[in-house]
């Protein structure tokens, strides 16, 4: 095709690559045009944020930990350390119906009635309910090597203190009363391990009279 123009019947006709030129150009225009307009929204955009916020930074208070206290006033908690924790029992501690005690309520030299060696649960629900049954007895802790000795024992051996009976002599001459006794005991037995599902009857050959030291 020819470069250069010629005069035809209807006007002037224009080169294809004069055509494609003028193409370019107005692509050129439209994104010039496109940049500034993007440009100068964004600027409007900023002057627009920076009228809404303040100049000065946002300080945040320093974090304290606070508790209310009863009368309404705000205690400062920022030297309290770990909570306190419980002491452990003593690993000797007797286990009674009013709780845990160091003294034993035994009396040297007195005998009595051994029932059974138990876990520390199974052990105090059996001195709660033979104390709400009118028999008083006692948990010992079972002295285990291998524990250490913060630890609280695991076992508890029950011991009898309804009737205390003396060595020589009189331990022959309260055999009556050691029987009847033993069989008071063996009956609450029966009902403790059918009612709460105890872990021993307590029956009158398990148990034994042992002198305490």
């Amino acid at each position: 095709m020819p470069e250069e123009p010629t005069q035809g019947e209807g006007g002037v006709v224009l080169s294809m690559s004069r055509v494609y030129l003028l193409i370019a150009l107005a692509a050129v225009v439209m994104v010039l045009v496109w940049a500034f307009a993007y440009k100068t929204g964004v600027s409007d955009g900023k002057r627009e944020m920076e009228t809404l916020i303040s100049d000065k930074p946002l300080v945040l208070p320093p974090n304290e930990v606070v508790n209310q206290g009863s009368s309404g006033s705000v205690v400062d908690d920022s030297d309290v350390g770990e909570p306190p924790r419980v002491p452990a029992r003593p690993a000797q501690a007797v286990m009674t119906a009013q709780g845990y005690t160091e003294a034993d309520p035994r009396v040297s030299g007195n005998n009595y009635l051994q029932l059974a060696t138990l876990p520390t649960e199974q052990a105090a629900d059996a001195v709660l309910f033979m104390n709400e049954n009118g028999i008083s007895i006692i948990g010992v802790p079972v002295v285990d090597s291998s524990v250490r000795a913060g630890n609280n024992p695991s076992r508890y051996t029950l011991y009898s203190i309804g009737l205390a009976v003396p060595g020589g002599s009189q331990f022959g001459a309260m055999e009556s009363q050691r029987n009847e006794h033993k069989r008071a005991i063996a009956n609450l037995g029966e009902r403790w391990q059918r009612e709460r599902r105890g872990g021993s009857d307590f029956g009158e050959s398990k148990t034994q009279w042992v002198k305490y030291n």
